[in-house]
Order: structure tokens, then C-alpha cells, then sequence
């Protein structure tokens, strides 16, 4: 009786650090990017991804989640990077300005949607921020100007489709 409560205490406490690892990711990639050291930045996003994938294992496994922002941490975890990451490229002339409001605002969608107690994961807005930390690493690695150009017009088009996605979601018109 006391093994399984003691699993999820410190399953919890688990996915709470490897959470926490994200947030000072988030922040770390942003120092490192903005001093010019892209290796860098680059492993730290690499960390951040390997960290995203563990928590979710280690909560399934351990049956713990963050206490921190509840369901929603993970989320939350993974928009300070890809807006800290996004925000260093844009500094650095990578990106133009407005895709940073529309980082913001597709979170905010995201979180408006949702119910509450729980994260509604639509279909394809469950792949958004997968997609999104792929962009920032094909942007470190191929900075080409053909490259962040074919970067930008697939971020355009992953959002509309996120974006139509959830409406059908939400409207009930998908059958996921």
C-alpha cells in the first residue's frame, strides 16, 4: 500500500527536476545563442528534447506528475524554450519579429482550448511543439537564408493546419 504512494511521490519529484531542467535550458540556450556559441546552444537544445522525452516516460512509468503548473508544466516548460530559442533568433536577424507573437499566441490557444484540469491534445497541435524545436535545430545547423525561409513558410503551415485542426477538434468533427 505505502510502495505505490511512495512511486508516485517520487515520480513526481522526478518529473518535477527533469522539468525544472527545461526551464533553465530555455534560459541557457538563450545565453549561449546570443553569445555566438551555436554548438553550444545546439546541445542545449539536444538536452532539452532528450528531457522533454524522459518526463513523460518517467511519469508514465512512476505514475508522478509536477505538482509545479500541474498538467500543465511540461507545456509550459517546452514554450519558454522554444520562446527563448525563437527570441535569440530573432535578435539575431534570423527570424523577423512577428513570429514571436505568433509563438505566444498559438500557446495562448493552446491554453484558452483547454479544459482546465487537463490539457486537451488535439491531433495535430500535440506535434506543434515537436516541430517547432526541429526548426530551431535545423536553424542552428543550416542557417542558410533558403533554409529560415523554408523554415518560416513551414511554420505558416503547420500553425494554420494547428490551427484548423483544433476548431475540428474542438467542434467535435475529427474522430480522434
Amino acid at each position: 500500500m505505502g510502495e505505490p504512494h511512495t512511486n508516485q511521490r517520487l515520480g513526481s519529484i522526478i518529473v518535477s527536476i527533469i522539468i525544472a531542467i527545461r526551464f533553465v535550458a530555455a534560459l541557457s540556450f538563450l545565453y549561449a545563442f546570443a553569445n555566438d556559441l551555436r554548438a553550444r546552444a545546439l546541445c542545449i537544445l539536444l538536452l532539452a528534447v532528450f528531457t522533454d522525452v524522459l518526463d513523460g516516460h518517467v511519469a508514465r512509468r512512476l505514475g508522478g506528475a509536477s505538482p509545479f503548473l500541474g498538467p500543465y508544466s511540461d507545456a509550459v516548460a517546452d514554450f519558454s524554450l522554444v520562446l527563448a530559442a525563437f527570441s535569440g533568433l530573432v535578435l539575431k536577424g534570423l527570424y523577423p519579429f512577428w513570429i514571436l507573437p505568433l509563438i505566444v499566441g498559438m500557446f495562448a490557444q493552446f491554453v484558452l482550448t483547454s479544459r482546465f484540469e487537463q490539457p486537451v491534445y488535439d491531433p495535430v497541435g500535440k506535434y506543434y511543439g515537436v516541430f517547432l524545436f526541429c526548426a530551431i535545430g535545423v536553424t542552428l545547423v543550416l542557417p542558410h537564408i533558403v533554409v529560415r525561409q523554408a523554415v518560416l513558410v513551414a511554420i505558416l503551415g503547420f500553425t494554420i493546419a494547428v490551427v484548423i485542426s483544433r476548431a475540428m477538434f474542438l467542434l467535435g468533427l475529427s474522430n480522434e
